[in-house]
């Protein structure tokens, strides 16, 4: 019997340029009414998560910053954190200074929506606009020497030249956790994150599900992409969304896209 729903949170249960719909809003609801534990697990940074989800949203755990943090949502308490050290950091910024490849830096969470960032050439299209959004928090920086605290994580946007530096980077950095996505901004544009070991949406999971006692075959989940796959791929009924690659349909459940509210498709075929 399924004891836990992981759902991720943009492009499953949130569509791009819209809202979480009522129906969705139930679905968490009927989840918790049946004694279901609810997880959220995101890539977006607790700030961020917190612009969309309210504190009464109908969830029990957020898992955040694609598994660095875990926060209870009943009272709103942050529960861990993860994070790459200075040298680390510092080191990671020097190899991709070398590639000519604009990131950002997060900093340490609880305030990892505030960030450094690099101007270099080329500045891809969808990096400009993930500046300007949130270029309050932005602190340019010059040289890898000019980082002095913990990182939450690097992101990176690869445009179609630097496609090929993909599988490079997971290689050059494996002792690292190298994430991709889709970027949320245009739907199309790939996405590097750089965490620090171990660190993705699966095993923090995994992690607070052993600490909460459940078991993984007790657990269902549901995503849209590629960095869910981690979390997915542990659970006993995975799906994904209609809306999520073709590359990944053939190996998950699908129910309806997020606009056509899959995830309470997903809920009733799971609970009822």
């Amino acid at each position: 019997m399924i004891q836990a729903l992981i759902s991720d949170l943009d492009g499953t249960l949130l569509p791009r340029g819209g809202s979480i719909s009522t129906a969705t809003l139930k679905a968490f609801q009927k989840a918790g009414e049946k004694g279901c534990l609810r997880i959220i697990a995101t890539g977006r940074n607790l700030y961020s998560a917190r612009q969309i989800l309210s504190a009464d949203f109908p969830i029990d755990y957020l898992i955040f910053s694609s598994g660095a943090g875990v926060f209870r949502w009943h009272d709103q308490q942050l529960l861990s954190a993860h994070h790459l050290n200075p040298a680390e950091t510092r080191e990671i910024a020097a190899y991709l200074w070398n590639y000519n490849i604009n990131f950002t830096i997060q900093k340490e969470i609880p305030d990892n929506h505030h960030f450094y960032y690099t101007d270099l050439y080329p500045v891809h299209p969808d990096y400009q606009k993930r500046i300007a959004t949130y270029q309050p928090f932005g602190q340019l920086i010059e040289r890898p020497e000019e980082i002095q605290s913990n990182a939450t994580q690097f992101v990176m946007i690869l445009d179609a030249k630097q496609l090929y530096l993909l599988e490079k980077i997971r290689q050059d950095l494996k002792r690292f956790s190298v994430v991709r996505s889709t970027s949320p901004i245009d739907n199309r544009a790939i996405w590097l994150e750089i965490f620090a070991p171990g660190i993705n949406k699966g095993n923090t999971c995994q992690a607070l599900l052993n600490h909460l006692h459940l078991r993984l075959t007790e657990t269902a989940g549901l995503g849209n992409d590629y960095n869910d796959v981690d979390f997915l791929d542990i659970c006993a009924e995975a799906y994904l969304v209609a809306n999520a690659p073709q590359r990944l349909k053939p190996y998950y459940k699908s129910v309806a896209s997020d606009r056509d509210n899959g995830f309470s498709e997903f809920v009733s075929l799971i609970l009822d």
